[in-house]
């Protein structure tokens, strides 16, 4: 076997292992190699190496066999061998959140302050400081960006809020930070953080849904557990869905504005009608007629538009988030059962369980995916 493959070899067994103890802790040795099908002595090499790092802690000897044998050593996870730091970038400032392998948070702060790579450097050793989380310990950094990115080659191509264009960012992290860096969308980050500590927690095929309280419309895709990213990084953009009433009425997008669903159920659509989203939904619950017509037809249009995406797609959820979620509870039932009879594929349709911190969680999930081999 050449060497090239069997380092990958050992990778595979390494990951192999780790996940099958952090799924079934307690666990022996023993019980890895029958689950995984690896001798005994390939296990126990690799959970000395695992334990050697910190990755795995013994924890004692476990129930004898049926016959009376001798108990055996048994293997947990260690949550906090490693960590991840994830870096929001906001219109003003930053939002840093640090946590475990476990996506347990250790630490969150907001930083009103400027975007320039040396102050986020800064911001970031800070929080780590505060933490008490060395940067040894970091596994990797990730950046969740309110725009159109290129993770792959680490480039922001268009971010219209700070009016950045090509910007070679993990190049220019990479002067200040000696870390594994990565970014993603906002809303791609959201929809992993529901993936790994949320409302699609551990499931496969979902789909994630922001409305945010200003114009921001947009979806995140994930199927057969990966992010659906398209060829130029712009699957998802449901702001540019169009009905057929749009196009017998000759309402197309237009580049450079918003688009013509996007006017339909952002938040900036809902708070003209009364004032703000808050005022809209409170004046729904108390019968106000024009407020009753506008979120029936809000209604009526995102169950359009969901029920195509779930035609199309057949996830297992849909998750809708950003900040007019906050806002739809006595309206997700409705919305349930409209979808439920546009498409003969069925659906769940839930709220986020994460908040504003989604972003940055998200991206350390994101960023621990990538950087799996390493443990």
């Amino acid at each position: 076997m050449k060497k090239g493959s069997l380092e990958h070899l050992k990778k595979l067994n390494r990951h192999l292992v780790l996940e099958t103890i952090r799924s079934n802790q307690p666990i022996s040795r023993a019980k890895v190699a029958q689950k995984l099908n690896l001798s005994r002595s390939t296990v126990s090499a690799i959970v000395d190496e695992l334990i050697s790092k910190k990755f795995v802690m013994e924890t004692g000897f476990g129930s004898s066999t049926r016959e009376g044998g001798r108990k055996a050593i048994e293997l947990r996870f260690n949550p906090r061998s490693g960590f991840g730091v994830g870096v929001e970038l906001l219109l003003k400032g930053l939002f840093i959140c640090i946590t475990d392998l476990d996506g347990y948070v250790v630490w969150k702060e907001r930083w009103e302050t400027d975007k320039d790579f040396r102050t986020i450097y800064e911001c970031i050793l800070s929080s780590l400081d505060k933490a008490s989380v060395l940067m040894d310990a970091v596994i990797a950094v990730g950046f969740c960006i309110p725009g159109l990115i290129n993770c792959k080659e680490g480039i922001i191509v268009d971010v219209p809020e700070f009016g950045w264009k090509n910007v070679h960012f993990v190049d220019e992290m990479k002067k200040y930070l000696a870390k594994p860096i990565y970014i993603n969308n906002d809303v791609n980050c959201a929809a992993l953080c529901e993936r790994w500590v949320g409302g699609a927690k551990d499931l496969d095929d979902f789909i994630y849904i922001y409305i945010g309280l200003g114009s921001g419309v947009g979806s995140a895709i994930v199927a057969n557990g990966s992010l659906v990213l398209g060829k130029d990084f712009m699957a998802g953009e449901i702001a540019y869905f169009l009905l057929e009433e749009d196009v017998s009425s000759n309402r197309m997008n237009m580049p450079g504005e918003f688009g013509i669903f996007e006017k339909k159920i952002s938040g900036s659509a809902l708070a003209g009608i009364e004032g703000t989203v808050q005022q809209l939904f409170r004046a729904y619950k108390k019968g106000e007629p024009s407020s009753i017509l506008a979120v029936n037809r809000f209604v009526t249009s995102l169950s359009v538009g969901i029920a195509n995406m779930v035609s199309l797609l057949n996830p297992e959820k849909v998750i809708i988030g950003g900040e007019v979620s906050d806002y739809m509870q006595p309206v997700l039932n409705e919305v349930q059962s409209k979808v439920s009879k546009m498409t003969p594929i069925q659906t769940t349709i839930e709220t986020a369980m994460v908040g504003s911190e989604a972003g940055a969680i998200g991206v350390i999930a994101y960023s621990f995916e990538l950087e799996q081999n390493i443990m």
